[in-house]
């Protein structure tokens, strides 16, 4: 075996020098609880463990995004409007002999609107619009 390579220890001796290696301490890795580093870190992760439930509890009790009908046509005119005014990327779409220019929608415009994009998706379809989802 090349001891180059080997590990420094076995069978609780040092290989190099050999001589008995100490025990390792039984709280190996952990800080004292001096300063009150693990008390903080405690806290810190039930915080955090009660936010998720928080936002699981939200997720679960959303309903419909739109109240009614007024409401989903408003917000489709809304987002409708939002889309045209910024600017997108375009790719070529061949129809028969002609070639027309396509606007994609960004993907950050669809993870902010995520819960209105099934009805909107819909209302651009209507419309004919040339949009790509």
């Amino acid at each position: 075996m090349n001891k180059k390579y080997a590990k420094k220890s076995h069978n609780d001796r040092n290989r190099r020098k050999n001589q008995k290696l100490r025990p390792r301490p039984k709280n190996s890795g952990s800080i004292p609880d001096k300063t009150g580093f693990q008390k903080i870190m405690l806290e810190e992760k039930q915080a955090k463990q009660a936010e998720q439930a928080k936002r699981q509890k939200k997720i679960e009790s959303r309903g419909p995004c739109c109240k009614d009908s007024a409401a989903i046509k408003a917000k489709n005119e809304q987002l409708l409007s939002e889309l045209n005014s910024i600017d997108k990327d375009h790719f070529q779409k061949s129809v028969g002999n002609t070639w027309i220019s396509v606007p994609i929608v960004p993907k950050w415009f669809k993870s902010d609107n995520k819960s209105h994009m099934a009805h909107f998706r819909q209302y651009v379809e209507a419309m004919n619009l040339p949009y790509k989802f």
